[in-house]
């Protein structure tokens, strides 16, 4: 007569598919608290560029905007962590013709470069940005 119970095969099977399953949701969690870090960096930098970006509108010179920012800015291709690199570029004046009515505008471009926050290799990335902004030109 059997006695009742698990046998060792059993025990050693279960025990596998725990472990697998624990196993992904360990991974599962990592990568979705690197992925929601990524999205709150990305977030500060349009954050960021946006701010820098009414700042140029309103009349505030390019050189002067990075000084007034509340996020650390500089002037490189390549912040350090915590820090962002916001550049304008060089304004140019642009006809356009709207509606047969032709007008005056300044563009230029804002970009925006963030480091990513530090993945599995150790390696540092960068995210750019850019955006153009047209504005009209002063009579």
């Amino acid at each position: 007569m059997r006695a009742a119970g698990y046998s060792l095969i059993e025990v050693l099977v279960a025990a596998a598919v725990v472990a697998v399953g624990l196993t992904a949701a360990t991974v599962l969690v990592g990568s979705i608290m690197s992925q929601q870090e990524l999205n709150l960096v990305s977030l500060r930098a349009a954050n960021l560029q946006e701010q820098a970006v009414t700042l140029y509108r309103l009349g505030v010179e390019p050189t002067n905007i990075r000084a007034i920012m509340p996020e650390i800015c500089a002037d490189s291709s390549t912040p350090s962590q915590g820090t962002f690199s916001l550049t304008f570029g060089v304004s140019n004046n642009v006809n356009l013709a709207i509606g047969g009515v032709t007008n005056s505008y300044l563009s230029n471009t804002c970009t925006v470069i963030f480091p990513n926050p530090p993945g599995g290799t150790g390696a540092t990335t960068y995210s750019t940005n850019t955006v153009t902004v047209l504005m009209p030109s002063q009579p």
